[in-house]
């Protein structure tokens, strides 16, 4: 019925108690789940009441997933539609991140974002033209490969078409064969592009860990072989520097040895877990393990300061740094958990610094970096245009760990959930009913480029019935960003 008398009093009890809310008596995790009555959010103090960082994990996740997915301009069909990710690489790596929160917080939260993610190999390879550095790839196989470690044989059957398994191998394949330097420069390695202008670490890295896992998985020999050759020209270009085991960023073609650039954090990252990965192959585990933990501490020796970590470009990275340091932690906990799998005398010390790190780096994040947007004004970035929710939702993070806030963006969200993630107790169970969370996704709009879709000075592409937006450096010809 509706009493103008009794809406009235409504709205005078809503009032007062937003009010009440506001102050700074409530908790603000109390004033979000009864403020936006119209979001559907998990109670994640339900879910993880007894671990801190399983539940900062499930707020930020929904943060990001409400906030940034899918992208208002969805017209692209290749690639998963975040709203904002600087680049195509982002939108793969995230895909990990959401899979480690539902492999750590024992739960089947946003299931359907990650399984509605999967691409074939030539849609990846439209999505970024001419084509994609190898690189980017590569974290597609990644994601996917981890993937198909979550989800299990039953819901990614290797002999089913179109599954994460299969086109983990299809991207794989491709990178070898186009990314590998068959004429042996400097001893071989993958280039970074089809440039064939740079070989950088980060996409041998990145295939030494797959050909490891892949061998893990199926025994194929064959993997054995392309790991021991991927290693082979790692070690003779010193990309590990053995004095002091920083891992560089590249190789100088001319001297074929280590470019001497030290400080990204996802390169000591994706070496760590390609070492874990790569040592059972070529039967040099300890030794392995030990240069594995080498790097581990000499990247948080020199990227820490006062306890947090703190990427080597700050405050001046450009996007794509953003992320590292959320790749830098994920790795870090899969060397955790391959020492918990794997009890060696000697780890219980390093395990603690681990631990300790991980946790208090979210400490940090939590006191120092976080924003609630439903309680005070958080800058928050909507590259793509605005969000398809109505309601922004927080918590919302921006890029340095140590704060103060000051704007965000999917980008830098992701590399704080990928802390808090990595944070989470290996004991750690999820309980009550959101532990399935997953709610229903808008749908796209579909636009075209007469709606000018694209951030400003990024020109729209059209290709066909759907579009792209390059970079500002770039031009579209003829449906290609060039």
């Amino acid at each position: 019925m509706d009493d103008p008398q009794h809406r009235g009093k409504l709205l005078f009890a809503l009032a007062a108690f937003l009010m009440f809310c506001l102050g700074k008596f409530m908790p603000i995790k109390t004033c979000q789940n009864d403020v936006i009555n119209a979001v559907t959010q998990p109670n994640c103090s339900e879910a993880y009441p007894s671990d801190i960082h399983a539940y900062r994990a499930c707020m930020s996740a929904f943060a990001l997933q409400h906030n940034w997915y899918p992208s208002p301009i969805a017209g692209l069909f290749s690639y998963p539609v975040w709203n904002g990710f600087d680049g195509f690489w982002q939108d793969g790596a995230a895909l990990e991140t959401l899979a480690n929160f539902m492999w750590y917080g024992n739960n089947t939260m946003y299931k359907s974002v990650i399984t509605a993610s999967i691409r074939d190999l030539w849609s990846l390879l439209v999505a970024y033209g001419p084509q994609p550095s190898y690189d980017d790839m590569g974290w597609y196989a990644i994601s996917y490969l981890r993937i198909h470690e979550v989800l299990g044989p039953a819901d990614d059957d290797p002999t089913s078409y179109n599954n994460f398994f299969g086109e983990t191998i299809q991207i794989y394949n491709w990178i070898w064969e186009y990314g590998w330097d068959e004429y042996g420069e400097c001893g071989g390695g993958f280039w970074f592009d089809q440039t064939l202008g740079s070989k950088q670490t980060v996409e041998n890295a990145q295939m030494l860990f797959l050909a490891a896992k892949l061998h893990r998985i199926t025994g194929n020999d064959s993997f054995a072989n392309q790991t021991e050759t991927i290693w082979k020209f790692i070690d003779d270009n010193n990309i590990i520097n053995n004095v002091t085991f920083l891992v560089a960023d590249g190789i100088n073609l001319t001297t074929c040895g280590s470019d001497e650039v030290y400080g990204p954090s996802y390169n000591m990252g994706l070496m760590i877990s390609a070492l874990v990965e790569a040592g059972p192959v070529l039967n040099r585990t300890d030794e392995f393990l030990n240069i594995a933990h080498s790097i581990a501490f000499a990247a948080i020796k020199l990227l820490t300061k006062n306890g947090t970590l703190v990427e080597y470009c700050t405050p001046t990275c450009d996007d794509d740094a953003k992320l590292f340091k959320g790749i830098f932690l994920r790795n870090l906990r899969y060397l955790l958990d391959y020492m918990d799998q794997n009890p060696r005398r000697g780890d219980v010390f390093r395990k603690g610094e681990y631990i300790s790190y991980l946790r208090n780096n979210s400490d940090t994040v939590w006191k120092s970096d976080r924003c609630e947007p439903l309680n005070e004004k958080c800058d928050v970035m909507f590259t793509d245009g605005p969000s398809l929710n109505d309601v922004t939702v927080g918590p919302v993070f921006s890029k340095d760990f140590r704060g103060p806030y000051n704007i965000s963006n999917p980008i830098t969200q992701t590399a704080v959930l990928d802390l808090f993630v990595s944070s989470i107790n290996s004991e750690t169970k999820c309980a009550g009913k959101d532990c399935g969370f997953d709610p229903p996704q808008p749908t796209p709009k579909p636009l075209t480029c007469k709606n000018n879709p694209c951030p400003p000075n990024q020109p729209c592409c059209a290709y066909s019935d759907y579009y792209t937006c390059c970079e500002p450096s770039q031009k579209c010809v003829a449906g290609y960003c060039v």
